[in-house]
């Protein structure tokens, strides 16, 4: 729906309908000395009536469909693998690597749940960041264990 033709036009109004000018003309609607005396005419132009009597004898563009917006995915998965990932690196230092690798499991625990959107790669990451967390975790209490078993 178009505003009353009386009310003042945008410099953004002015710009969509050179924008419909320049489809028209791509279609061979008008040819390019039309286009540009349209052209001069928009700009030209103050109110939306005097815009519309330059397209009116052209046949209106189809809305352009706008993708909803989603809400961004979480990144629990991605948080899982790097703290997986650090828990088994720092497997020689304990606290470091027990702490990571208990957040790892949770956060991966967190990203395979049935509500978490985004199958596929982020699941394989929740799932791959669960099993560094928890092999980091036990490299580490194992090997904490070994070494207080020989002193």
């Amino acid at each position: 729906m178009y505003p009353s033709p009386s009310f003042r036009a945008s410099d953004a109004d002015r710009e969509a309908v050179v924008a419909h000018l320049s489809a028209a003309a791509a279609d061979g609607r008008l040819s390019l000395s039309e286009f540009d005396a349209r052209t001069r005419h928009v700009y030209a132009s103050r109110t939306w009536g005097e815009l519309l009597r330059i397209v009116r004898d052209l046949p209106p563009l189809p809305p352009v469909a706008v993708p909803p917006r989603s809400a961004p995915e979480p990144a629990w998965p991605t948080v899982a693998l790097v703290l997986g990932i650090i828990s088994v690196l720092m497997m020689f230092c304990a606290p470091i690597s027990v702490i990571a690798g208990l957040a790892a499991v949770v956060f991966g625990v967190l990203g395979l749940l049935p509500g978490t959107r985004g199958a596929g790669t982020r699941r394989g990451m929740a799932l791959a960041g669960l099993i560094c967390g928890a092999s980091g975790m036990l490299l580490s209490i194992a090997l904490t264990i070994f070494i207080a078993g020989i002193d």
